[in-house]
């Protein structure tokens, strides 16, 4: 019996082009496996091939325009090789190779007809934009759970060749869709919430069928009543930072924050400042500090009467990936900074 065959997207990192530094390249393709395609290919025992594998650069797929630009090309690649399923991935946490996955694959299961699936941690934006009517496995947060991620990832990928049916999002470890579909069961659905209620109770393990996830309410800071005397902080998860990055702040999963003094400027200059954020393009950023930290206008301000002041140093770090309680210790270590210096308001900006 012949192979199933198989399609693989992976971004200029893990082909071995490069990082950061490469996330303009353009489209290229290889017949030979690089990064997790070999790995998958390893894991179906035989069963199933990757034929080609697609690579493209973070930067230069997310930007639509070239995206268009290449869709023929794609369309042209994935076809001749007459795959049975396209794979792309896994993306982790990363934000950009996330949504180049995501799109991809709803491209080629919409247009094509070709069943696909990728794998990414749940908090990826690519997950909103994208769940709704694709397979995304629940993957790690870092690459470090490859090894642990992408069985998950082949698994269903072989499963989608084989145009086997798909059972629901706890039994494969894909990201619920929000479709909810009728199926039989042995159990009556009265015997079954009696089995949940007393395996509750009795401190054993169970997992209710209709999860409902919660969202933290943050109530909301009180309104600033007088603006003219009220002094002002400056903080970004932009990563704006000193050229050299003095603090050593991590470009992404970041666990601390700098502080920075402003005493006596006016502006933050290009080349004293740069920002080392690793989930976007910062040229634009570096290129003027006060797209991340807007020195100058608030300055202008002040000038005019309309702030007390401007809080004397600014507050960064990297906003990508990092975790939801590390995230809340660093907020409250500026947030019991700027109360002890009598800052009663803040300005935040992101990318």
């Amino acid at each position: 019996m012949a192979k199933l065959r198989a399609v693989y997207y992976i971004n200029q990192f893990y082909a071995g082009i490069g990082g950061e530094e490469k996330a303009d390249v353009g489209l290229s393709v290889y017949e030979e496996k690089k990064g997790p395609a070999q790995g998958a290919e390893q894991l179906w025992n035989g069963e199933m091939e990757v034929v080609k594998v697609l690579v493209c650069g973070d930067n230069f797929i997310n930007t639509d325009v070239k995206f268009e630009e290449i869709l023929p090309t794609i369309k042209e690649e994935i076809l001749s090789a007459k795959p049975d399923v396209f794979i792309a991935g896994p993306a982790f946490n990363a934000g950009r190779y996330g949504v180049a996955c995501a799109k991809m694959c709803d491209y080629v299961r919409r247009e094509l007809g070709i069943p696909s699936v990728t794998g990414m941690w749940w908090e990826n934006p690519a997950v909103g934009m994208y769940v709704k009517d694709n397979y995304i496995i629940s993957t790690t947060e870092t690459a470090s759970g490859m090894r642990k991620s992408l069985p998950k990832v082949a698994a269903l990928a072989l499963k989608l060749a084989k145009k086997e049916e798909i059972g629901p999002a706890r039994k494969e470890g894909y990201l619920p869709t929000g479709h909810r579909y009728n199926e039989y069961h042995e159990k009556t659905g009265a015997e079954r919430v009696v089995e949940l209620l007393l395996n509750k109770l009795n401190n054993r393990p169970y997992k209710t069928e209709i999860p409902l996830r919660g969202f933290e309410q943050v109530p909301p800071a009180a309104k600033i009543e007088d603006m003219a005397s009220t002094p002002i902080a400056l903080i970004t998860t932009g990563g704006l930072v000193p050229v050299g990055n003095p603090d050593k702040i991590k470009q992404a999963f970041a666990v601390s924050y700098g502080k920075y003094d402003m005493t006596g400027l006016n502006a933050l200059e290009k080349g004293v400042y740069e920002s080392i954020h690793g989930g976007y393009d910062t040229t634009d950023a570096s290129n003027d500090p006060h797209r991340l930290v807007p020195l100058d206008v608030m300055r202008d301000l002040e000038n005019e009467g309309k702030i007390a002041s401007v809080f004397q140093y600014f507050y960064t770090t990297c906003g990508v990936g990092t975790n939801v309680e590390t995230s809340k210790e660093m907020g409250r270590g500026v947030a019991e900074d700027l109360k002890k210096s009598g800052v009663r308001a803040a300005i935040l900006t992101s990318t």
